[in-house]
């Protein structure tokens, strides 16, 4: 009996300078060493099952119970991985996946000796171009196309199934005909739509880089979500803070959690992160209570001598000698 294929790696690299990496930094800020601690153990995870990892409420459960870390502070730290762009964003609303473009490229190169190695078309973040580099990927899709079937009658059908039949078919075409009116008039609003995500589009690349396919279709679902304007001006922001997509992702996804959703929330939103900010300025942390050794200039001073006690204590040390010598 042959032996399954293998999926997943039985180890995968990790650079010495993880930890100094903004978005790993970002993470320890919040969470400490636990924050650490879940996000490799969630590479790991990602490693041994190929290149993504199904992340429902199931997966929480299990990863708390054994990772020894509280559920809430699992899905909290996984929230924070996807805002701050240690795993696609897009992905995980779309099919609830953890990935991101580093791990699929650190995965295909580390399989490049197999065959035939299966990789979801809808899942692929890196470009045509890059997936050139590998050819031993198996590209599929998890919608195949069903090919036509040739429309034909058998020339012994019931003459009552085939007037059933056209029947149904000319209910259908009026359907049809109903429907094309009505997109008429939707065509208007679909058209103020594509222009606005053509404008997010020429902004983005005149101050960020050439938008991807993927990073294209990401921006249009923000667009479903906000205002044209505070898209554009999260790309300002990313613009001057010499940022790339993940950190126009994340504050897109701040924005969209903090309940900013035009151009006049904003206002208010920034309002708040400077309150939070000067009020994170001006804490102070508790003073530590210190033992009077402990302190600086502290002498040692010795207790003075009870000479009553002292006389006690050799009576009491002669008369256990006098009983061992007997």
């Amino acid at each position: 009996m042959a032996r399954p294929l293998q999926t997943g790696l039985n180890y995968f690299p990790l650079d010495v300078t993880f930890d100094q990496d903004d978005k790993i930094a970002l993470i320890e800020s919040d969470f400490g060493i636990e924050g650490f601690s879940v996000i490799v153990k969630l590479l790991m995870k990602i490693y041994s099952e190929g290149y993504s990892y199904h992340w429902g409420e199931k997966e929480v459960k299990l990863f708390s119970r054994r990772t020894g870390v509280v559920a809430t502070t699992v899905s909290d730290i996984v929230e924070a991985g996807l805002r701050w762009g240690i795993f696609d964003l897009s992905l995980f609303y779309d099919y609830n996946i953890l990935t991101s473009r580093g791990i699929q490229k650190r995965y295909f190169e580390a399989v490049g000796r197999r065959k035939d190695v299966p990789v979801v078309k809808e899942y692929v973040l890196l470009s045509e171009q890059e997936l050139e580099k590998y050819p031993n990927l198996n590209i599929v899709s998890l919608f195949p196309v069903v090919p036509a079937e040739t429309n034909h009658v058998d020339s012994d059908v019931d003459s009552t199934e085939l007037m059933s039949t056209l029947t149904t078919q000319s209910k259908v075409e009026e359907s049809i005909v109903k429907e094309s009116k009505s997109s008429s008039r939707s065509e208007k609003r679909s058209d103020d739509s594509d222009d606005d995500l053509l404008h997010i589009l020429q902004e983005f690349e005149s101050k960020i880089q050439v938008p991807t396919t993927q990073i294209e279709k990401q921006l249009k679902d923000w667009l479903i979500a906000l205002d044209k304007e505070v898209i554009l001006e999260a790309i300002r922001r990313t613009h001057l803070n010499g940022k790339s997509f993940g950190y126009l992702n994340a504050i897109l996804t701040d924005f969209k959690q903090k309940g900013v959703h035009t151009y006049e929330d904003i206002a208010a939103y920034d309002q708040s992160f400077k309150y939070r900010q000067q009020s994170f300025t001006n804490h102070m942390p508790k003073s530590e209570f210190l033992p009077e050794w402990a302190k600086e200039g502290y002498t040692d001073v010795d207790d003075p001598v009870d000479e009553s006690m002292n006389q006690k204590i050799t009576e009491s040390l002669n008369r256990i000698r006098g009983k061992r010598q007997h």
